[in-house]
């Protein structure tokens, strides 16, 4: 059987299956004859013992040092400024980057890990991966590979964490400096940390200017989606008491926000004002919208930081970066008219 903790070799295979080595490279390579008896047990023992084939050592013999990256699909243009970011620090380490993009099919995480343990990565980066199987993650690590998470981490594990509360807090703050008494909240709220935290940094603004929290002012919207903030903001504008300034939790959805104040003919920032979170898309919008930035740059350097100071310290505790954020204004929050 393969040693404890480390991943499984070829004479391993080929001694649980009672076959040579030679027999197992022909299995594996689907290369000369197999008898469909071996065939079957080099099959059943690969299983058994999930052995992954090093495909590093078949086809990058050069010894090149990778380093892998999945990301969750995602409208939110955020997700590629942090790719480029992790790709850019990668390549002043001297490393190349694996990058695969999580869309939730079935089996994807796992032949994902698969094929990163096949290529002995030098470690992984997960960004914003709401839902990871553990197991898999322990997968990774028996193999020896470190992983590092952007943002949707696990409570005890290397993490680079954006201040999401900080940051919808101070743009709160900002439109209720312009006077706003009346502001609106878009963005959802679907038990993953980051978007608690976002609500929760309003919620905390509104509660120390001593204004209640009004539930006809928040909407939850089942994405980000453009037309998620399209038809939130419609809900907003078309009930009785209408909003003087709106917040979104991510540009996408200020800009659904604005498709539909522009079919409304509601003028920005004269007849409401805006501010989005983010600064992915704000500067393309009509008009350029105000929003909350992020350093995604800095998000992908500390987390390759990270992961390589933990190549080097493999038992020291797991540790938290925290990166924060930024108001870029474009005049899209002024005093409300009323």
């Amino acid at each position: 059987m393969a040693a404890a903790g480390g991943n499984p070799k070829m004479a391993d295979v080929a001694r649980l299956a009672g076959v040579s080595l030679t027999t197992v490279g022909r299995v594996l390579h689907n290369n000369g004859y197999v008898s469909g008896e071996n065939r079957k047990r080099v099959e059943a023992a690969v299983k058994k013992l999930g052995y992954v084939p090093n495909t590093l050592a078949q086809g990058l013999k050069s010894g090149v040092q990778m380093i892998g990256h999945i990301l969750q699909f995602s409208p939110n243009m955020l997700f590629a400024q942090i790719s480029r970011a992790v790709d850019e620090a990668c390549t002043r380490q001297g490393y190349s980057v694996l990058s695969f993009t999580k869309y939730g099919l079935p089996g994807e995480d796992e032949r994902i890990v698969t094929e990163f343990i096949g290529r002995r990565m030098s470690g992984v980066i997960l960004t914003s991966i709401g839902q990871f199987d553990p197991g898999l993650v322990k997968k990774l690590e028996r193999a020896g590979i470190p992983l590092v998470w952007i943002e949707r981490a696990p409570e005890r594990s290397d993490r680079v964490l954006l201040d999401d509360q900080a940051g919808t807090y101070s743009a709160t703050q900002t439109m209720l400096r312009a006077g706003h008494k009346k502001i609106a909240y878009i963005g959802l709220e679907n038990g993953q940390a980051v978007e608690a935290l976002r609500l929760e940094g309003y919620r905390q603004a509104l509660a120390e200017a001593g204004l209640p929290l009004e539930k006809d002012f928040i909407k939850i919207v089942p994405d980000y989606h453009p037309a998620s903030g399209c038809k939130a903001m419609q809900a907003l504008w078309e009930q009785g008491r209408r909003p003087t300034a709106v917040f979104g939790a991510a540009d996408t959805l200020i800009a659904g926000a604005m498709q539909y104040l522009y079919q409304a003919e509601v003028k920005i920032p004269t007849d409401i004002s805006l501010m989005g979170y983010d600064n992915t898309i704000s500067a393309m919008l009509s008009p350029p919208v105000d929003s909350v930035g992020i350093y995604a740059g800095e998000m992908g350097q500390k987390a390759v930081e990270l992961l390589l100071k933990r190549r080097q310290e493999l038992e020291g505790p797991p540790e938290t970066v925290w990166v924060g954020t930024e108001l870029v204004d474009r005049g899209t929050v002024v005093p409300p008219m009323e």
